[in-house]
């Protein structure tokens, strides 16, 4: 697949970031709270997406020189955020495996690198925004990308941490839900203005996405249904259950299918958005107009 590396790249980061925003969220519910799991699982995210960026440039020392055009360079913004990102991010890993005891320093760091994601989200679109594709160029792209981070953050942190994100439950679903309805908006706007634009690029993009109807109705269908799976009640109904051992076993019944629920829909978000990212890549139509 030609743009493994890409969707790889931006999968993997923006997903690190969303967990990383919920870490953060998290530790201001439970500031005993270590998120391990989801901490470790983000700096390996960022690790393999930060790689398959520089396998995409093809050169990887090329992005040395790319380093040296902050002021002028989307591109350059967006390695040197991906670069502090990854590297924050492997350092509170570092000191969750190594130093439990500097909780002080976890607390500290997190809240700082999940600015430095969402500020990096942010330079991951823009590249995309002014580039000579039609089809990338609206603002509902942006949102797409932030829309991702946060969706796909919510769900694998919750799957990845347990009884220790019980607190944070609500507020994450909720997080979900908002940022999907949001996306949905988003992209019903980009379909309609990507249908009526006179350029000849965007509609050879419009032709593709519409030749792959079916995976873009998938992507819909697996986002929306993992979303509201967060949503959806599980419990005994209006079954009493006495106390004592039969509790218990209703208690931890109850957890197992919540627990479930919450993987479940990790599971669908992550695959619905991936699906989104590689029909991001597979409408690239370069407009060539002026261009010899």
């Amino acid at each position: 697949m030609e743009n493994l590396s890409l969707i790889l790249f931006s999968i993997c980061i923006q997903a690190a970031i969303g967990i990383m925003i919920f870490v953060a969220l998290g530790k201001s519910f439970n500031k005993e709270g270590q998120f391990k799991t989801a901490i470790v699982t983000a700096a390996g995210l960022a690790i393999v997406g930060f790689l398959a960026s520089l396998l995409h440039l093809g050169k990887p020392l090329a992005a040395l020189n790319s380093l040296l055009h902050f002021s002028t360079s989307w591109l350059s913004r967006e390695i040197w955020f991906t670069g502090a990102f990854t590297g924050i991010t492997l350092l509170i890993a570092l000191l969750v495996i190594a130093r439990p005891s500097a909780k002080g320093a976890v607390n500290a760091l997190a809240p700082l690198v999940a600015v430095v994601g969402l500020v990096d989200v942010y330079m991951m679109a823009s590249i995309y925004g002014f580039a000579s594709v039609p089809a990338w160029q609206h603002g509902s792209l942006t949102i797409e990308f932030y829309a991702a981070a946060i969706s796909m953050g919510a769900v694998m942190f919750l799957a990845l941490s347990g009884q220790e994100a019980v607190k944070v439950k609500k507020p994450a679903s909720l997080a979900v839900g908002a940022v999907v309805i949001v996306q949905v908006a988003a992209m019903v706007l980009y379909y309609i203005q990507l249908g009526t634009s006179g350029n000849g690029a965007a509609g050879q993009s419009l032709a593709l996405l519409n030749s792959m109807s079916g995976i873009m109705a998938m992507k819909w269908m697996l986002i929306l249904f993992g979303a509201g799976l967060l949503f959806f009640p599980v419990g005994k109904g209006g079954t009493k259950v006495s106390a004592g051992q039969d509790a218990v076993q209703a208690a931890a019944t109850t957890e197992g299918a919540v627990d479930t629920a919450v993987y479940l829909a990790a599971a669908l978000v992550v695959v619905g958005q991936i699906l989104g990212r590689y029909l991001f890549y597979a409408i690239m139509v370069v407009n060539t107009v002026g261009l010899s």
